[in-house]
């Protein structure tokens, strides 16, 4: 890759700065675009990035940060108005010449989708589509397998896994398994131009298969108990803080639950994409759990448990956050008909792959 310098923004987010630090392992000029300069920038100006500060809802700072870039690896912001620095990026990609562009988006993303960030994810993918001379690539993960891991210290204490998965499936990927698709398209978009990658883990896995893995790296039983999506969503309130959740995030998180049930993380997967465009097999959800297990957390102390017992308390006494009237005071639009994505016609057609959507092998080798 010829001095090709790609602009990563949400560098100090978990994706992005996989995604950063893969590009620098493989000496590609990096730009980076933080919010705030703090020890996450700091280790990646040490590998050799360039930090940029800046804001993704300001559009002098963004076609700042743009200028001099030929790819962008566009990470969105979880925020009401991500729509809008979509359209910002998008702008000052088309005035800088930008040859490429690929954007983290999402597995459920749907015009009808009840969750706005999630009918966003849509029109990002249409907008960075419609730019002309540019290549385009989506990078559409489901659940991730980080998210699961913010149980890990309630199974580590109380070994249980709650977690609302009914009798659905999902494949789980890592963050460096969604980074390892996103450099692929990055160090080749024009062979990737046009194609919608869904990177998964290798194998569904059930709500006890999750619990069963956590337990094998964390040395102890672990128990899968299915709660409703209302108390999983209780505690999700309780622990936001510790989390980084907002009101907006917990929202679309609401929006969410209904999917396990539909079996839409399971449709269409596993897929072989991390394969098919980094080279490499998809790391087992027991090999990323036990990257987590070691964190201060997930030791097995009194401190530990005394603040896993007292969180379980608090969720028994903590309302639900009434999303629907945070949504109506955000004046969110709303589809006329809402569907979520494992109900919705268009999102099983354009989810669907066809004989033109092959992938090509083994393509970030090349």
């Amino acid at each position: 890759m010829k001095q090709t310098r790609v602009l990563v923004t949400g560098a100090t987010g978990k994706v992005g700065s996989a995604v950063a630090t893969q590009l620098l392992e493989r000496g590609v000029p990096t730009r980076v675009l933080v919010h705030r300069e703090d020890v996450r920038s700091a280790r990646l100006r040490a590998l050799g990035a360039e930090i940029v500060v800046a804001d993704m809802l300001d559009i002098p700072q963004v076609q700042a940060a743009l200028e001099g870039v030929d790819r962008l690896y566009f990470n969105p912001p979880y925020h009401p108005h991500v729509l809008y620095s979509a359209v910002a990026f998008a702008v000052a990609a088309r005035r800088a010449g930008v040859e490429a562009v690929v954007v983290l988006g999402q597995w459920l993303a749907s015009p009808e989708h009840p969750s706005l960030m999630t009918r966003h994810a849509w029109l990002t993918d249409k907008l960075f589509e419609m730019l002309p001379d540019t290549a385009h690539v989506a990078v559409d993960p489901g659940f991730f397998a980080d998210n699961y891991f913010n149980l890990l210290p309630t199974a580590a204490q109380m070994g249980i896994m709650p977690f609302p998965t009914g009798a659905g499936l999902n494949a789980p990927p890592s963050n460096e398994d969604i980074a390892r698709v996103a450099v692929g398209a990055l160090l080749d978009p024009h062979r990737h131009d046009g194609r919608s990658y869904r990177p998964t883990g290798p194998t569904l896995m059930s709500g006890a298969d999750l619990a069963n893995a956590m337990g094998e790296a964390l040395g102890r039983r672990v128990r899968h108990v299915d709660v409703s999506p209302r108390m999983f969503m209780k505690a999700v309130r309780v622990g936001a803080k510790r989390m980084g959740f907002d009101v907006f995030l917990e929202s679309s998180l609401h929006h969410y639950m209904p999917e396990y049930a539909l079996g839409t993380w399971q449709f269409g997967g596993p897929t072989t994409h991390v394969r098919d465009v980094a080279g490499v097999e998809p790391e087992d959800f027991v090999t990323i759990a036990r990257r987590y297990a070691t964190a201060p957390e997930c030791r097995r102390t009194t401190g530990n448990f005394l603040r896993e017992t007292w969180d379980s308390l608090l969720m028994a006494v903590t309302p639900m956050r009434d999303v629907d009237r945070f949504e109506r005071a955000q004046q969110q639009p709303r589809p006329a008909i809402p569907r979520f994505s494992g109900e919705s016609d268009i999102w099983r057609s354009e989810h669907t792959l066809t004989a033109d959507d092959a992938v090509p092998v083994n393509a970030a080798s090349n």
